[in-house]
């Protein structure tokens, strides 16, 4: 939540040309599809629209704004009430950011490589983004856009868990960074999503 395009550095290897927009501006008063309208905005038509975490619940509420054909969403939920505990969730998010060394544990195992940039890129999200967003998904209720939703989860993720989402794909060991822990099996889900609503790559 608030992180910048760094997050998807291992999705840079699939054959697919694909943007990550900054945060925009948010509001006190925005709700989650408030701000993703604003975002669609901002985006524009496109046929796929993705995230993780709490840009995937964006995307699902995003994604008939833009017209996409699929939603793939990594670690995230259908709605707020999948998340158990969600006023601690979002407890959770807000204290990583000044507690960053103390609250890695939540985001699971990273390879050494990816522990530098995280952290950094944790340091430096959006704080306006973090603490509204850890305040509109309490509210949010889900999305139904009219095309798929496509969900993939690791099996050991404490943020968000698997068992209330019951995503479409589970990945073995995989944390809360899946894309970033686990980039194969990430990378081909969204490739076979990509290939089911007829986008051939």
């Amino acid at each position: 939540m608030g992180v910048d395009a760094r997050l998807f550095e291992p999705q840079r290897e699939l054959p697919v040309a694909f943007t990550v927009p900054p945060w925009p501006n948010v509001g006190s008063n925005d709700s989650l599809d408030d701000y993703a309208n604003r975002c669609a905005d901002e985006v524009g038509p496109c046929d796929a629209v993705g995230g993780v975490s709490f840009g995937g619940m964006m995307a699902q509420a995003m994604a008939s704004r833009v017209g996409a054909k699929v939603v793939i969403g990594i670690s995230t939920a259908r709605t707020g009430r999948q998340i158990p505990g969600s006023i601690r969730f979002a407890k959770a998010i807000a204290d990583i950011i000044p507690g960053v060394d103390r609250s890695m544990s939540l985001l699971g195992s990273l390879p050494p490589r990816f522990h530098a940039p995280v952290m950094d890129m944790i340091r430096s999200a959006r704080i306006d983004v973090v603490r509204e967003g850890s305040r509109m998904l309490l509210a949010w209720k889900g999305s139904k856009p009219s095309c798929p939703v496509r969900l993939i989860h690791g099996d050991r993720d404490i943020l968000i868990r698997h068992s209330k989402v019951k995503p479409d794909r589970l990945v073995k060991g995989g944390g809360h960074l899946i894309n970033l822990t686990h980039p194969k099996a990430v990378n081909q889900f969204i490739l076979e999503c990509l290939r089911e609503v007829g986008l051939h790559i």
